[in-house]
């Protein structure tokens, strides 16, 4: 039997040391999202990991604002972090014209035809060329605040298979 815990005390350490899920460490971070000085609720908030040759990380992370236009970040669920690094970052809101359809489809929402008024401007929304970046460093956000502009005007966006038809 000391034989057998001998060799257990012996194998234990190089058991453990391959254990893991392989994930980074995360930080939790928070921040704001404002559009003309004032908080945004229930915006899509997207860092995407910048890549360069030594980066090997490039799980993208997500929240969305609260409504105060906070927000916690989460890579692997809802509010656990993300690593420290650079990211590109891309913020986006739109909001339903009207009513969904009484047979509406949330599987399929390319099969009805909807209208959205775009309350965050389009060219914030995708975090390849937002011109959006933060970094996150081991305790914080920088910058921890998005003031975005408007510039005033409404956007409509119409989805669905009339859309489609008209720009074919």
């Amino acid at each position: 039997m000391s034989r057998v815990l001998s060799n257990l005390i012996l194998i234990l350490p190089f058991a453990l040391a391959g254990c893991g899920d392989g994930r980074p460490s995360l930080v939790k971070v928070t921040g704001t999202v404002l559009l003309d000085g004032n908080p945004v609720a229930g915006a899509m908030v997207m860092f995407q990991p910048e890549v360069n040759a030594k980066s090997e990380f490039r799980r993208p992370a997500a929240a969305v604002t609260d409504a105060s236009g906070k927000f916690v970040l989460g890579t692997y669920e809802k509010d656990d972090g993300l690593p420290p690094g650079k990211y590109k970052v891309g913020i986006q809101k739109r909001e339903l014209i009207g009513e969904l359809p009484a047979n509406y489809d949330a599987e399929r929402p390319g099969d009805f035809n909807l209208k959205y008024k775009i309350v965050i401007p389009k060219k914030y929304s995708d975090p390849s060329n937002s011109g959006l970046t933060a970094e996150v460093t081991g305790s914080e956000l920088v910058p921890a605040s998005f003031d975005l502009q408007s510039g005033g005007k409404s956007e409509i966006e119409a989805t669905g298979p009339a859309t489609r038809r008209s720009s074919a």
